[in-house]
Formats: structure tokens, C-alpha cells, sequence
């Protein structure tokens, strides 16, 4: 029994077995991302083109600091580098606490809502859509130099402009989710060991992430948190109110194995996203096979780990695309939508 894409993704999240592994893909498309119309079209194209199973939308990485009146630099995007901001809303401790609540529908958040509007529409119900957000913490990082100062030397400012940050998010994502998406791609970047301890991390980043899931947990019924980066704090983060949790997985802790231990959650990712960049398809068969061995082909959405960098090869994208279809596809499709113990 052949599944739509929105039964398979369902499905997955129940923990049935389906008629074969969905997957997604996503990038960035500077300079297009810049304009909703643009953006929305780009996105949309990229997604039918590979037949994916949901649309993660594809925003630059920095509009959240755009919407503060952070100034960015995103030429260093079509060289497989990323964007800088150049001058920050947050240069002393005062700034924390005279960061401006924002309209989330005008400026650059509302630019975004435009394109998601745009998206939801052009998609017209055939797959899921989430929306991309960061992580309160995530934001104070972008709008700052550097947040580790302010940790440190001024706390009780530092929560001000994150709790600000915080109402704001929380408004932009109810707003998205009006706008007929089935939930948010929670971006978080900071949940790591390279950047702080678990006590900070405690201190600093989950409550503020909490307020934010818990406020759209019954608006939504696909929220995927993304942990970015080597070492993350995984025990800090497992009980959040997301669906699925997206990392490196061949590059940092948990383990497959563990991750099942710890949580009934799915995983998104198991594919390295530099391997597509390297058009290495073998290798990436290679972990096809390995990721849906260790998940019994249960709780698993395959894609890569993190955006793939440019330059994109589509010819990458459609051979693992194609790998993915062969290798996972139910040879007995009695046994779809069953749900088997893990």
C-alpha cells in the first residue's frame, strides 16, 4: 500500500512501519531568501523536485537578527561558508534589557510569514510544512559578540533580553502555525559542550526553550528539534515537547541506541550532510543502510544532519534520494501501518 507523504510522515511518528523510510532534504538559497515570493517558489521547486516527505522552509540563518537591526553579510553562503552579522543589536550589558519587543508580522519576521503563507498555499496540503525558529539562546547568541561574557559577568541582564526574545518567539511561531504549518523546526545551537556546561545550559537555555515549545505544543503535531554541533547536552534536552530530534549522529552523542533508551522520539537526520556536498553517494548508502539497521526501519526520517552546505549537487540529492527509496521500501506491504514493538 502506497502511503501519501503526510500518512508516512504520521505513520513514522506513531511508530508504525510504513511502506518505506520517508526522508527530506534541505539548503539555503541566498540572496533568494531575501524575498518571500522568491523564496517560497525555491523552496517549493527543491521539495517536488526530490519528492520529499515534508518541507522544512529554508529562511537565512540570521532574520532573526535582521528583525533586531543586526547588519549581515551573507557572501560567504555560495562558497559552502555561512552568514556574518557585521553590527550587533547588543555591544553592553544595557542593550539586554532595552531589546525591543518586535511585530512579528512586519520587518524581516514578517517577510518570513509572507513566504510561509506563500509556501503553505503553493503546497496546498500534499505534505507537511514546518517552520523554522531558534532557540531563544540561540537568537541572544546571534545578536551579541559573544553571549559566554554575559553568562558570566551579567546574568540577570542577559535573562531580561532573553525572556523579551522568548514572547517574541513564541508570538512568531503561533503566527506560523495559523498559517497551516504543522509545526517548527526548532533550531538549536547552543545545547553543546563546546559552548557552555549543563549547569548553564540549565540555567540559560531550557528554560526559555520550554516556554517556547510548551506554547505551541497543542497548535502543532510535527515539531523536530535540531541540536547543532559536536558534544551536545542531549540529557538536558530529551524531555522537551518535540515529536523528533535531528543532530549529527554519526559526529556527536547519543547513540542510536541510546537516544531509543532515553526517549520514544523519532530521529530525523543519519545522513551527512557533507557527503553531499562531496556527491559521495556510496558512503551515503552506506549509512542508509547502517541507520535503518540500528532503527529496525522504525521512529526514522532519513535526512542530513544539518543544512547542506553549497555547493549543492542535485545529482547527490537524487542519488541518495533514489538510494533511499530502494533500500527501504517494504517488501510486504501487509505489514504497513502495523505497529511492531521496537
Amino acid at each position: 500500500m502506497k502511503l501519501s507523504h503526510t500518512e508516512r510522515i504520521k505513520a513514522t511518528l506513531q511508530g508504525k512501519q510504513v511502506d518505506r523510510l520517508p526522508y527530506s532534504f534541505w539548503t539555503h538559497f541566498p540572496t533568494i531568501d531575501l524575498d518571500p515570493y522568491k523564496l517560497a517558489n525555491a523552496t517549493y521547486e527543491f521539495c517536488k523536485e526530490f519528492e520529499v516527505d515534508f518541507i522544512k522552509n529554508m529562511p537565512n540563518g540570521m532574520y532573526m537578527a535582521e528583525a533586531w537591526s543586526c547588519e549581515c553579510d551573507y557572501s560567504h553562503i555560495r562558497q559552502g561558508g555561512v552568514a556574518k552579522v557585521t553590527k550587533f543589536a547588543i555591544d553592553r550589558e544595557d542593550d539586554w534589557c532595552n531589546l525591543k519587543q518586535l511585530d512579528v508580522t512586519s520587518g524581516p519576521l514578517g517577510r518570513e510569514l509572507k513566504s510561509l503563507d506563500y509556501l503553505v498555499k503553493k503546497v496546498n496540503n500534499d505534505r507537511p510544512v514546518i517552520f523554522t525558529i531558534f532557540s531563544p539562546l540561540t537568537t541572544a547568541s546571534k545578536i551579541c559578540n559573544s553571549i559566554q561574557p554575559y553568562i558570566e559577568n551579567s546574568p540577570d541582564a542577559l535573562k531580561e533580553g532573553l525572556q523579551t526574545i522568548t514572547e517574541v518567539t513564541i508570538r512568531f511561531a503561533k503566527e506560523a502555525l495559523k498559517r497551516g504549518c504543522a509545526g517548527v523546526f526548532f533550531a538549536n545551537q547552543l545545547a553543546s559542550e563546546l559552548y557552555m556546561t549543563e549547569k548553564q545550559y540549565s540555567e540559560f537555555g531550557r528554560p526559555y526553550d520550554l516556554k517556547c515549545l510548551n506554547a505551541i505544543k497543542n497548535d502543532s503535531w510535527f515539531n523536530v528539534m535540531h541540536l547543532h554541533g559536536e558534544k551536545i547536552l542531549f540529557d538536558k534536552v530529551k524531555d522537551y515537547p518535540v515529536q523528533a530530534i535531528n543532530w549529527h549522529i554519526w559526529d556527536s552523542p547519543p547513540t542510536v541506541e541510546h537516544f531509543f533508551q532515553e526517549t520514544d522520539k523519532v530521529i530525523v537526520g543519519g545522513l551527512q550532510r557533507s557527503l553531499i556536498t562531496k556527491c559521495d553517494v556510496e558512503n551515503l548508502k552506506t549509512q542508509i543502510k547502517e541507520i535503518s539497521k540500528k532503527c529496525n526501519k522504525l521512529k526514522l526520517i532519513l535526512s542530513p544532519d544539518c543544512v547542506i552546505r553549497y555547493p549543492v549537487h542535485r545529482e547527490a540529492i537524487t542519488g541518495t534520494k533514489d538510494q533511499i527509496i530502494s533500500l527501504t521500501e517494504s517488501k510486504d506491504t501487509s505489514e504497513v501501518l502495523h505497529k511492531p514493538h521496537h
